[in-house]
């Protein structure tokens, strides 16, 4: 069995050195690093986790960056002074037994689209951390190590007080000097930005970069090969699996639509699964063929969009498939879906449900996806780690599937992945990535494509053997897409990049299925408009445009005259005391001879949801225990889709942070207190959870997948109950959520203020 290698955190490892035998089990190779003999055995795991442990949890999806709690040594077990936690994932050389390199050392020679490319996860990264409390760590050197493209975290380190993008500014001017010569003035100009504090946002921050990576990625040559297969495996009568390009295909290619590559695997058993499977490439093919992606139009919010909506057409293709035939229960189909799309520098991977991607570099083999099931969404509400929730009842149970239910209720998600080099992404069904058979054979089957020693059909012949052979228990489909990416020959005559301005608004690519079908017709865009003709434009005349001028000044002035008779008191009392004189009293109509009407201001949340502001949960007076109108559903993160926790009305908030997005402001709220009384059915779930127990939810018109239990064909749909935050805790929420919801309370009492009144501390506990 390969070992094990583990980082150690915590009071308890500050004893130990090299040499040492921890608990029987762990011995430490070096200061911190640790391997575990007995990686067969599931390590000690924790009756409660605590708060410093919680961000690594709710990080989960960032596994690329950060590290996973592997298990705990209490200081019980290795009587030693404190328990000592065990990260696994973490940036470690097993060749070498040593860390990987940082940042700042690797910087000094990178190309210019590496260090663009390390700067923008930086950037990615920013606002999860900051939601977590954990943004220090991208302030720390020491922290950030890399692995090739990645860039990865040693350890979290708590915040004492909420950073700034100001400080990430400063720490980046001391790379400009290093940086490569087309980049550093643009660096330059980007730190300045920061450091000034016109750059707020970690998204807009990403938007920057972006634009830097998509020119500096312009000048690599770049192939795409795909292969891709499918097999009933060894134990099934029929395949529900399903792949684009079909089973058997090679693609050699240039980035864009053909650059493409879905696995879907189905569920619902005969005549089920396979419907829904193939219904759904042929739906996403057909979306994907009315995609503009050429370099013209590239806009990778837009992109992601589509990619989502697409996912979205798909489900609802099935779904109505189901209800037309009035399938129930278990009878209902469905699939899940991972998609990869080669487009320009980038390569966009879309998911849903437990079919994986794994990235492939000379590196390293990484997932780069998370399973829409109980287990990892436990993780990810920071109740379990992963290896306690992966021991549960039902912890593969999907928790979304495409076809199951409207698209109303799912959420697609869709990454993005700038390519500097060659690399390899593998999509996969459960057949293949189960019993961990990728982390097992990607050195040896996979990473040769890199080198040329074997190519992409060979390798997903392989790959569909060792499925079979090693698993056997279900059909197994594979895809792979082999990224080259080579500077040009005149790349090192890169033109100087600058900062973009920003206040120049993002250009959307228009939907295609909005574009005219028509190409023959006067309005129709021909070729993207890359060859629309020059026009003569007629010059108006120079008569009429004399008059339009005269008359538009004419009606400026009149304007200006109301105007400063309604605003400017002096010249209206003047107007008044000549109409006075030429009209008398009764001829004159006096705008003002009537009471003035007070108009009372209708609140915005722009006036008052800013940061440090109080509001207080207003009730909506329907007496419903429970009523939606009577809490606030926070979130953990910026996007979570998944609830954190609720607040009663009559509790008292402040807010701690406003972050702009391209689909709205989002707000961090704290909570200061909660009223008296409140009733409440949402228990915060215990930590021993049994998820036999779990719910499912009720559905219109669509039913669930299936029950909890789940049998060799089904995979069922679970939900768990929503816990009620308690003072001093806090989550993210949309400001046009909470407007409706909120009042203003710009001056509550000590009682009220609770845990945000001065003296406490005024970092947000994320806990």
């Amino acid at each position: 069995m390969p070992k094990h290698y583990l980082w150690a955190v915590g009071e308890g490892i500050k004893a130990c050195k090299p040499g040492d035998l921890i608990g029987g089990r762990y011995l430490v190779k070096r200061d911190r690093l640790l391997v575990d003999t007995q990686p067969e055995q599931l390590p000690e795991l924790p009756e409660e986790i605590p708060s410093a442990i919680v961000p690594y949890l709710r990080l989960f999806a960032y596994q690329l960056h950060v590290p996973q709690v592997y298990g705990l040594i209490s200081s019980q077990t290795s009587k030693l002074s404190g328990d000592i936690w065990l990260l696994e994932n973490a940036p470690i050389v097993k060749v070498t037994e040593s860390l990987m390199p940082e940042l700042a050392d690797s910087w000094k020679g990178a190309s210019a689209m590496r260090q663009l490319n390390w700067l923008w996860q930086i950037a990615k990264l920013w606002q999860p951390c900051m939601a977590q409390g954990v943004a220090s760590t991208l302030l720390t050197p020491e922290l950030l190590l890399v692995s090739g493209q990645l860039v990865r975290f040693l350890e979290l380190q708590p915040d004492r007080k909420p950073p700034n993008l100001s400080q990430l500014g400063k720490l980046w001017q001391q790379w400009i000097d290093d940086a490569d010569p087309t980049i550093a003035n643009f660096l330059r100009q980007l730190c300045q930005q920061m450091v000034a504090g016109q750059v707020r946002q970690g998204e807009q921050l990403m938007g920057q970069l972006d634009k830097a990576l998509a020119k500096s990625g312009r000048f690599y040559d770049r192939h795409i090969e795909i292969a891709t297969g499918t097999d009933v495996g060894r134990a099934r009568a029929h395949n529900e699996d399903a792949c684009y390009p079909p089973d058997g295909t090679v693609f050699a290619g240039l980035p864009g639509v053909s650059a493409c590559a879905i696995v879907c695997d189905g569920i619902g058993g005969q005549d089920g699964g396979e419907v829904a499977s193939e219904l759904a490439i042929a739906v996403l093919q057909e979306k994907l063929q009315l995609l503009p992606l050429h370099q013209a139009n590239w806009d990778p919010l837009s992109l992601t969009s589509k990619l989502e909506r697409a996912a979205c057409a798909a489900n609802d293709k099935i779904a109505s498939r189901n209800d037309s035939e009035n399938r129930q229960g278990r009878q209902r189909m469905g699939t899940t879906l991972v998609m990869g799309l080669a487009h320009i520098h980038e390569v966009y991977v879309a998911h849903v449900g437990d079919s994986r991607a794994y990235w492939i570099t000379r590196t390293g083999c990484y997932q780069v996806t998370l399973d829409d099931d109980v287990a990892c969404r436990e993780v990810r509400l920071g109740y379990s780690l992963y290896r306690d929730a992966l021991e549960q009842v039902a912890a593969g149970a999907l928790i979304q599937a495409l076809g199951i239910t409207s698209s109303n209720t799912l959420h697609p998600t869709v990454q993005r992945f700038p390519v500097d080099e060659d690399c390899v992404f593998l999509l996969c069904s459960d057949g293949l990535s189960d019993k961990d058979r990728v982390e097992e054979c990607w050195e040896a089957e996979i990473l040769p494509i890199l080198d040329g020693s074997i190519n992409v059909a060979k390798a997903r012949d392989r790959l569909i053997e060792i499925a079979n052979t090693k698993n056997g228990h279900d059909n197994v489909t594979v895809a792979l897409i082999h990224c080259q990416a080579h500077l040009k020959d005149n790349g090192n005559t890169l033109t100087e990049l600058s900062v973009a301005p920003l206040d120049v608004p993002i250009e959307l690519m228009p939907d295609a299925e909005d574009m005219p079908t028509d190409l023959t017709g006067s309005t129709a865009l021909i070729e993207a408009n890359s060859q629309l003709k020059t026009q003569l434009i007629q010059p108006p005349d120079r008569g009429k445009s004399l008059f339009s001028l005269l008359v538009k000044i004419v009606f400026l002035l009149g304007l200006g005259g109301v105007f400063a008779y309604f605003f400017i008191p002096p010249v209206g009392r003047a107007i008044d005391t000549a109409g006075e004189s030429i009209f008398g009293k009764r001829g004159l109509i006096n705008a003002r001879s009537e009471p003035e009407k007070t108009v009372q201001p209708v609140s915005s949340e722009l006036n008052y949801l800013e940061k440090g502001s109080f509001v207080e949960l207003k009730n909506s007076g329907s007496g419903e225990l429970g009523a939606s109108g009577d809490r606030l559903d926070l979130r953990s993160a910026i996007g979570e889709l998944t609830v954190k926790g609720t607040v009663p009305a009559g509790s008292v908030l402040q807010v701690t942070n406003k972050q702009l997005t391209p689909q709205g402001n989002w707000l961090e709220l704290k909570v200061c207190s909660l009223p008296a009384i409140v009733p409440s059915n949402s228990p915060k779930p215990k930590s021993n959870k049994d998820f036999s127990t779990v719910s499912q939810p009720t559905i219109s018109p669509s039913p669930a997948a299936a029950s909890p239990s789940p049998s060799p064909d089904i995979k069922p749909t679970v939900a768990v109950e929503t816990a009620k935050l308690q003072a001093g805790e806090i989550g993210w929420i949309q400001e046009k959520d909470a407007v409706s919801k909120v009042a203003i309370n710009p001056t509550p009492n000590p009682t009220q203020q609770g845990k945000c009144a001065v003296g406490y501390d005024s970092t947000p506990n994320s806990n």
